[in-house]
């Protein structure tokens, strides 16, 4: 459960990005018009997304709050399910326990992936990138943009 709520969010971060950078291109390429509005190599540029967030100053505070919570769930969940003599609602129980974990789990990586995006805002448009790709879906090509990004964040602590 705790997988899929962190590749999810890791979607949701992916797609800003690329929104973002699609929105920066799509101004740049209508303020220049040499290649075609086309992103040069070096105006694209790369991360590291689990690398950027696990380097994020505040993820080890969460981390804890969140494993915190799951324990009072849990421990919540147990007392609840040992009251029920139905397994059904002994199922439903524990499920209704889980997804509270991950809207809470959500609610605090929240800012977590807000400030993490901050970041690679900042730095590309220092570095006038117009066009940010995760390192894992670029074969070759690209500015590596991630420790920069990290520099940025631990800045903001």
């Amino acid at each position: 459960m705790r997988r899929t709520t962190f590749l999810l969010c890791v979607l949701i971060f992916t797609v800003m990005l690329a929104g973002c950078a699609y929105g920066a291109a799509a101004k740049k390429s209508s303020n220049n018009s040499s290649s075609a509005g086309l992103p040069t190599i070096d105006s694209v540029g790369i991360v590291d997304r689990g690398e950027i967030v696990n380097s994020h100053p505040n993820l080890k505070t969460v981390r804890q709050q969140l494993a915190d919570f799951e324990r009072k769930k849990a421990n919540e969940a147990k007392a609840a399910a040992d009251k029920e003599t139905d397994n059904a609602k002994k199922a439903q129980v524990v499920q209704a326990k889980r997804m509270e974990v991950a809207q809470e789990e959500q609610r605090l990586m929240a800012p977590i992936y807000r400030d993490c995006e901050q970041a690679v805002r900042e730095v590309a448009s220092r570095k006038k990138i117009v066009l940010v790709l995760d390192k894992f879906v670029v074969l070759i090509g690209g500015v590596d943009i991630t420790q920069d990004v990290i520099q940025q964040l631990a800045k903001k602590k």
